[in-house]
């Protein structure tokens, strides 16, 4: 059974996090997810999304459900990886004060469980200032610290100057870490779906799509292993996710599940698959914003993985327009 995937979602009180638990519970399109809170009240979910509540977990129509920490989250997450209609993705709210690697650490906990990846909000009016702030200063910094990907927040209450700013000021202070600004909450939410979806396509973009690229390659043949792994670690920080299912030359028949948030990537062997992509050998997506993916260069990373002789079998640049 493939390991079910947890993301960690932090970031300081009034950075955003709630308004993006909404996003992702109320638009799942098709992915069941179940989002891990401390109180249910700051979620407020939409009273026509909930099917039933029972305890600590509500139901929702749309097969995601919310529940609560309560007093030990690691039994909550065993308890979701051994249900026997367990989600397709976990998303785990860290508290505003709380370092989200240490919860981050429950992730390894489990046999079934895998970490997809530590996310965190930054307010971009405040996230400077508070990172000075000899109270809460050292927090906000081990939070940023800690983030494969940073969300920036309210940058519509900033001028261009300011905002890009704020992103360079990050980028400093977590050694490159990749940045995704602007309307960030929906961005964001359209990211983690597009990785939770049970295809390795892309579902159709639509109304709510933020502006996005993606670069994909299907190949007939089973990859060199070691070379994919170099260009998984050699990603230009442009990239924010991507997503596969490999044939690696060295595993025979095998596949392999390929998922990447910001720095954090790995390569699981595969359990069920879909039979499209068992009708494939190997297939990557890669996502960045639009006008940012340099095709050339992924490329240039990737084609050294397929067997000599062949060139990449499918490579398009689709880009999703936000209509909103």
């Amino acid at each position: 059974m493939d390991r079910l995937p947890v993301t960690v979602l932090g970031g300081y009180l009034g950075a955003g996090k709630t308004t993006l638990l909404n996003r992702l519970l109320a638009e799942a399109r098709g992915v069941r997810l179940a989002v891990l809170v401390n109180d249910f009240g700051e979620v407020n979910i939409d009273a026509a999304l909930i099917a039933n509540r029972d305890g600590e977990t509500i139901s929702l129509t749309n097969g995601c459900v919310c529940c609560s920490i309560g007093d030990n989250l690691g039994m909550t997450l065993h308890d979701l990886a051994e249900r026997p209609d367990r989600p397709d993705h976990i998303v785990v709210e860290a508290s505003g004060v709380a370092d989200p690697a240490r919860i981050a650490g429950y992730a390894g906990c489990h046999p079934r469980l895998a970490l997809d990846g530590i996310v965190v909000i930054a307010d971009a009016e405040t996230v400077q200032r508070r990172a000075h702030d000899k109270y809460v200063g050292d927090v906000v910094r081990q939070q940023l610290v800690s983030a494969d990907l940073i969300v920036l927040s309210h940058t519509d209450l900033l001028d261009d100057a300011a905002a890009l700013a704020v992103r360079r000021w990050i980028e400093a202070e977590t050694s490159g870490t990749r940045v995704l600004d602007g309307q960030a909450v929906g961005r964001f939410a359209q990211l983690l779906l597009v990785g939770s979806a049970p295809s390795v396509v892309p579902p159709p973009a639509d109304g709510h799509a933020a502006l996005f690229a993606m670069w994909r390659f299907a190949s007939a043949r089973p990859l060199d292993g070691n070379v994919l792994r170099r260009a998984l670690a050699a990603l230009p920080p442009t990239v924010l996710r991507a997503k596969g299912i490999v044939r690696l030359a060295e595993a025979g028949s095998r596949q392999f599940v390929l998922q990447a948030v910001g720095r954090r990537w790995s390569l699981e062997p595969a359990g069920m698959v879909d039979s499209a992509a068992l009708a494939r050998s190997s297939e990557i997506v890669v996502i960045g914003l639009a006008g940012q993916l340099d095709t050339e260069h992924l490329h240039d990373l990737f084609a050294p993985a397929l067997p000599v002789g062949m060139e990449l079998a499918v490579a398009d640049l689709l880009v999703r327009r936000d209509h909103a």
